[in-house]
């Protein structure tokens, strides 16, 4: 409401007083009609008094648009056509890498058959040992009767059934076509080339006989112009075939291929074992691991012998030249061999003594010792015994005369707390003696011996003198054992041309080659290439699904390696 001025009119200069209402304050509005007055002051109070323009209203921002986001749908993903198209970009991929290769002159192979086992596999059947959970496999040939999908597990002796067991597809090796335009072949290297017979099939086998010598074959050994072939320490591992390996203990463990006998210690003559063998207790063999403390005086000795003891008979048979791949074993593989190999992991435990190991081929045992900075190799004589006079009992043979052991190098340190690996062979009537992938001693060669050697079923033996070791991990492997059932095995041998080459499979008894050929040497320009890679091994492997036990095919990578 106006209030009215004293002659009935509104004030001017007055502003008109507006309330609106509880919540809102009180303003004051100029009259538009009166003069602008001007504010006066109160000099007593200090405060200004009258009219004040207004403070403009402050400028209020845009509103934000209200945005509604698309409702969410999943993708799609590429179209079934860009699929298509990136799978063959893939596949096309592959074909040019495949393309390349060949053409700077590397090329795959697949092995067919056994004739390289246990180097190369060909088709077979696998299956796992009921007793001690080994890896057996079995070859697949045409030709073979059911009776071979059958075989003993080349570990622990037990009879294995591969009737129902899954095929696998032989080994696939990756072949370089262009080492031999620029070098000869070598000595015991893998090789493919052009079969003699049948030049349309490639064959794969090892080369043994080099250009103009006279090869013979003699009691699984090879020969050039009269002289025996001997391997190196790489070879000696590419031709291992497999006799022992602890880690596959079976029912009962291992007891029975292990005894107690007087330590090999070079320094001291040979000592006969006892009538009736000692197993080992479980302070000496446990866990898949042998245990020999010898650390309470400098004179304390602990050994042990391996002894080929076959659990289905019950007693003690030489090594023979037998391969589980070729089936259950028959007369024909029931030929002893006589070069072998081991190798272990060692931990020393205390002590500052030694270790010894020995090794026999049948005729001689080469030792081999080392401990705290020394690493000796040596060779021990068997003394034959002489002959009976007639009408009497034959008389027991004189204990072997060891030879003397000359210290080699600085050796090795056996140090307490530290773990060796130890490569140990008498292969070729070679012994090497290699720790941590070094050999520590030069070779040991001893003069070649054909005949005479008797059949070996204890041809390991490990001894420890003042130290206290622990031995995991250990192997027991044999050499190829060459037979000499062939045309060209005869004396006085085979004599090769000038650029021909006597080739040989690791399989002896079921390998056709330059033993059976008629023109047993392979000429240079048949070679195709070296095989350097096993790059597809395959193996079987296993998952349950629903209860029910399926099987597969899987690469086996623990057999995944370069040839050399």
């Amino acid at each position: 409401m106006v209030a009215p001025s004293p002659g009935g009119k509104p004030a001017l200069g007055v502003a008109s007083r507006l309330t609106n209402g509880p919540g809102f304050r009180t303003v004051d509005r100029p009259n538009p009609n009166s003069a602008p007055v001007a504010p006066s002051e109160d000099w007593e109070s200090g405060e200004r008094t009258g009219l004040l323009p207004l403070p403009l209203p402050r400028p209020t921002e845009p509103p934000i648009p209200l945005v509604l986001a698309p409702t969410p749908h999943p993708d799609p993903g590429p179209s079934f056509g860009e699929t298509f198209r990136r799978l063959v970009q893939i596949l096309a991929g592959f074909v040019c890498v495949f393309l390349v290769l060949r053409s700077i002159g590397l090329e795959p192979f697949g092995v067919p058959t056994g004739s390289m086992a246990e180097s190369l596999v060909g088709n077979h059947r696998e299956g796992g040992c009921p007793r001690c959970g080994a890896t057996v496999r079995v070859g697949l040939r045409a030709t073979r009767p059911p009776p071979f999908e059958r075989s003993k597990c080349p570990n622990c002796g037990e009879a294995v059934d591969l009737s129902a067991a899954p095929d696998v597809p032989g080994d696939r090796v990756l072949v370089d076509k262009t080492v031999y335009a620029v070098r000869s072949p070598r000595r015991w290297e893998v090789a493919v080339f052009r079969c003699p017979v049948d030049d349309t099939k490639p064959y794969v086998k090892r080369v043994v006989g080099l250009p103009g010598e006279l090869v013979l074959l003699a009691d699984g050994d090879a020969y050039a112009n009269g002289e025996l072939l001997r391997k190196n320490l790489m070879q000696v591992r590419e031709t291992a075939v497999p006799v022992f390996d602890m880690n596959f203990a079976p029912q009962g463990g291992w007891t029975a291929r292990w005894v107690v006998e007087p330590v090999v210690d070079p320094k001291l003559p040979a000592t006969r074992p006892p009538a009736v063998p000692k197993p080992p207790d479980e302070t000496v063999l446990r866990d898949s691991a042998l245990f020999l403390d010898a650390s309470a005086t400098p004179d304390t000795a602990i050994g042990l012998t391996y002894r080929h003891w076959q659990f289905d008979t019950k007693a003690d048979e030489p090594v023979r030249d037998w391969l589980a791949y070729n089936g259950p074993p028959t007369e024909r593989s029931n030929t002893p061999v006589h070069d072998f190999a081991v190798s272990f992991d060692l931990e020393v435990l205390g002590g500052s003594g030694s270790l010894a190991c020995r090794l026999g081929d049948g005729g001689d045992h080469v030792t081999a010792e080392f401990g705290s900075g020394f690493a000796r190799l040596g060779s021990t004589e068997e003394v034959p015994a002489p002959p009976p006079p007639k009408g009497k009992k034959a008389n027991p043979p004189p204990p072997p005369k060891p030879a003397v052991l000359e210290t080699v190098g600085a050796g090795v340190p056996l140090e307490a707390g530290k773990s060796y690996r130890v490569e140990f062979s008498f292969v070729d009537r070679r012994g090497i003696l290699a720790v941590n992938g070094v050999e520590v001693a030069p070779p040991l060669d001893l003069s070649a011996k054909p005949k005479g050697r008797r059949a070996v079923d204890r041809p390991f033996q490990i001894g420890a003198r003042g130290v206290s070791v622990a031995v995991r991990n250990l192997k027991l492997f044999r050499d190829i054992h060459y037979r000499t059932d062939g045309r060209n095995t005869k004396e006085p041998g085979c004599q090769l041309g000038p650029d021909e080459y006597f080739m040989l499979g690791d399989n002896s008894a079921d390998s056709q080659d330059s033993r059976e050929w008629k023109t047993p040497g392979v000429p240079a320009a048949d070679f195709i290439g070296k095989p350097f890679l096993i790059h597809q091994p395959m193996r079987v492997g296993k998952v349950t699904v629903n209860g029910q036990d399926r099987t597969f095919q899987t690469v086996d990578w623990s057999r995944l390696r370069w040839l050399r």
